[in-house]
């Protein structure tokens, strides 16, 4: 028996091709979600997913108001071949065990729109919404809110449960990750929170987390104030050559 590739993984295949051939260039966009699910007869899950997995990829870039355009014209893969070096982040989460934290809520929610998105599910999707603070010199350091497909409940039903201290979570194992970061003005909450003006502007650490299968199982954004050092750790590794 012949086994194929999830469908997500054939069209992220499809896109490759297209971007190595030159038939997607620099610049050029990505179809949109919908038109991706309705030429290719799949969910909008799905379509989020290659978005996604191009992005991880380093094919595409997600620019706001732009939509997703191609940003390289070879896979990641090819184009590192010739470097030494394999960077990976030494921890597995913007917040590492051992950091003076707490979780503060764990609860089952209606995914939003845009987290739903994010973690490849559809609209409305039941995930699992912690929110963490970090502590610095006896304040609120940064916040963390993560988001998890509900399905981890049942797998790893300590990503519920409030602790004084994070730790590592049986049943959570991602495997890979990545992080993006932005700044923007912060909310009203975040002004009480850090103690700072209306108009000091926050950092946003966006990280999403994979498993083995390339599965979303963790998106997360980590909200600190502007002078607050965020710092990672990496690992580098090679083979010497």
């Amino acid at each position: 028996m012949i086994e194929r590739e999830p469908p997500y993984v054939q069209i992220i295949e499809h896109f490759k091709q297209e971007i190595s051939a030159g038939r997607l260039k620099a610049g050029d966009k990505l179809p949109a979600g919908r038109e991706i699910a309705a030429r290719f007869g799949v969910s909008l899950a799905t379509a989020a997913k290659v978005a996604g997995g191009l992005q991880a990829m380093g094919l595409v870039t997600a620019l706001p108001g732009s939509g997703t355009v191609v940003s390289a014209g070879r896979p990641r893969e090819t184009r590192a071949r010739g470097g030494p070096l394999l960077i990976r982040l030494a921890a597995r989460g913007p917040l590492a065990p051992g950091d003076p934290a707490r979780v503060l809520a764990a609860e089952t929610i209606q995914a939003p729109q845009r987290i739903a998105a994010e973690l490849g599910l559809e609209p409305l999707a039941q995930v699992i919404c912690r929110l963490l603070a970090a502590s610095k010199d006896g304040g609120t350091a940064a916040l963390l809110t993560s988001w998890h497909p509900g399905a981890l409940a049942g797998s790893a039903p300590d990503l519920l449960v409030c602790a004084l201290l994070i730790g590592a979570v049986p049943g959570y194992r991602p495997t890979w990750g990545e992080d993006w970061v932005s700044a923007r003005p912060p909310s009203m909450d975040e002004t009480r929170t850090f103690g700072i003006k209306r108009g000091s502007p926050v950092v946003v650490v966006h990280s999403r987390r994979f498993d083995a299968d390339g599965t979303v199982i963790e998106y997360a954004e980590l909200t600190a104030r502007a002078d607050t050092r965020v710092v990672y750790r990496y690992e580098y590794t090679g083979d010497g050559t």
